[in-house]
């Protein structure tokens, strides 16, 4: 039983620290779609700090698992648990899924955003620094090409971002 606490405790856990990495690529997103690239690198900050805490607790939820059980899914887990387990079990498995499922499609969705932002950047770059997608904020460019580079720089911070957003052992472990 205090396995199944332990794990449970962790799952939780792991759930919140998705959130936040959820939360932290919405964020990411409503930057790019607002034009404000020079809080971009804060943004991917903040996304790799939440990228790392999930990572972490993806660990200590795989090494709290592996002592209750060799190798298991969250579903194997669930269907040969005691007591009110299974249950709890198959919530913490529906939330998780969705979460993974919403943070692979934001992610996507940035990367795409950022692709096309480094497009229009490399086609033209007048437009990149003056019209869609140019600083929401009203505030005059001193420098086009600076603020061009540095927009072509958080752009490829997002993209390498969301290519290390890759999440193979707690996808196995929801299968």
């Amino acid at each position: 039983m205090a396995g199944m606490e332990a794990v449970g405790t962790i799952l939780e856990r792991e759930g919140d620290a998705l959130e936040v990495l959820l939360f932290k690529l919405i964020e990411t997103n409503l930057l790019i779609e607002a034009g404000e690239a020079r809080f971009l690198p804060r943004a991917t900050r903040e996304v790799e700090r939440a990228r790392n805490r999930a990572r972490e607790l993806d660990l200590l939820r795989a090494t709290t698992v592996a002592r209750t059980r060799s190798t298991a899914t969250l579903r194997e887990l669930a269907a040969t648990a005691p007591g009110p387990w299974p249950a709890i079990l198959r919530d913490h498995h529906d939330v998780l899924s969705r979460l993974v499922s919403e943070i692979e499609v934001v992610a996507h969705l940035n990367a795409r955003l950022a692709r096309e932002g480094l497009d229009l950047l490399a086609h033209d770059p007048v437009r990149a620094t003056v019209g869609a997608g140019a600083p929401a904020s009203g505030r005059p460019i001193r420098n086009a090409e600076l603020d061009r580079l540095a927009r072509g720089a958080a752009l490829d911070a997002v993209l390498g971002t969301a290519a290390r957003l890759r999440m193979p052992d707690l996808i196995e472990f929801l299968r």
